[in-house]
């Protein structure tokens, strides 16, 4: 599937300078300037760094805003303002939230705004030794988050049950083999599966989801996806984007520094199974939104990884 670019492109229009001008009283009325700067990523919503100016001194902030949002933007906001309060009071990784609007009073959409990490997602490669770790460190420190911490009413995760029937439910356009074979095997796996305890989890971790400054894991952001539900699906998910982009190695070693902080994890291989139907169905998808960040990773070398990974994953399901 390819990127709706006329469809992003009106998502991140430029603010107009009454938007603005209406977002400066509301966030830093003392500010005598304010200026916008859209970021990239974030394909279901426009992302923004505000620049607020004060003399000769700036301070920067970011600005989410949920326009021409397909789901409930209003909850959406209030969510990921809950998530944010909780997470960031436990690990410097996560934006503190500064300003939710889930009415969309200020400029007619939908916002939330929260502090601003300096740097740029950073892919597998150089010290890979060290990017793995301080991947799987950071997933550690969210999933360690103190659920007291969260609403009563926070969301929580569907059952394995759940997640499989709506995510096969929804199959490729064009018929895919691989699709189908996975599609098969996991609905029989889910009632079966063994649970860990449900942690919050971010939903949607990958190296496009982080902020890095000098080799260092700085941030983790786009925190939209975030629920309680089964920390072994955040990490599944995060495998499968380090096994299409680097292979089966790297995410082994992702996942032996994970466990080595928070434990074994139970269930692993069926959430890895799970995990894999999204780049099945969407990979060039995926591999357009790494050449966003300015990656140049080729459709055929993703999907051969992937077709082998997902063979060795099948191969343990079945014996």
């Amino acid at each position: 599937m390819a990127i709706d670019r006329e469809a992003t492109a009106r998502r991140r229009r430029p603010l107009t300078t009454e938007e603005l001008e209406r977002l400066r009283e509301r966030i830093d009325p003392n500010a005598d300037s304010v200026a916008a700067h859209p970021l990239v990523g974030g394909l279901d919503t426009a992302t923004y760094r505000l620049s607020l100016g004060h003399d000769s001194d700036t301070k920067d902030v970011v600005a989410r805003i949920y326009r021409e949002y397909e789901h409930d933007a209003a909850e959406a906001v209030r969510r990921e303002f809950a998530a944010l309060t909780a997470v960031s009071k436990a690990t410097t990784l996560a934006p503190t939230p500064i300003l939710a609007d889930p009415s969309g009073q200020i400029i007619g959409d939908p916002l939330i705004v929260m502090s601003f990490f300096p740097g740029a997602p950073l892919p597998p490669g150089g010290d890979e030794e060290a990017w793995v770790r301080q991947m799987a460190d950071g997933l550690v420190a969210v999933h360690d988050t103190p659920l007291d911490d969260l609403p009563a009413d926070f969301r929580r995760g569907e059952t394995p049950a759940e997640r499989v029937a709506r995510i096969v439910g929804s199959p490729p356009r064009t018929f895919d083999p691989l699709w189908d074979r996975v599609a098969t095997v996991v609905p029989r796996a889910a009632d079966g599966v063994t649970a860990n305890a449900a942690t919050l989890i971010h939903g949607d971790y990958w190296f496009g989801n982080t902020v890095w400054s000098g080799g260092r894991l700085t941030g983790i952001i786009d925190w939209d996806g975030a629920r309680l539900a089964d920390p072994a699906l955040d990490v599944a998910i995060a495998r499968n984007d380090i096994v299409v982009f680097s292979g089966p190695r790297m995410a082994q070693r992702f996942l032996e520094r994970y466990e080595r902080a928070r434990g074994p994890l139970a269930g692993l291989l069926f959430w890895d199974l799970v995990a894999s139907l999204g780049p099945i169905k969407w990979l060039p998808h995926w591999v357009e939104g790494y050449q966003e960040l300015g990656v140049d990773l080729p459709l055929s070398d993703a999907r051969a990884r992937l077709e082998s990974w997902v063979a060795t994953l099948l191969w343990h399901a079945t014996r």
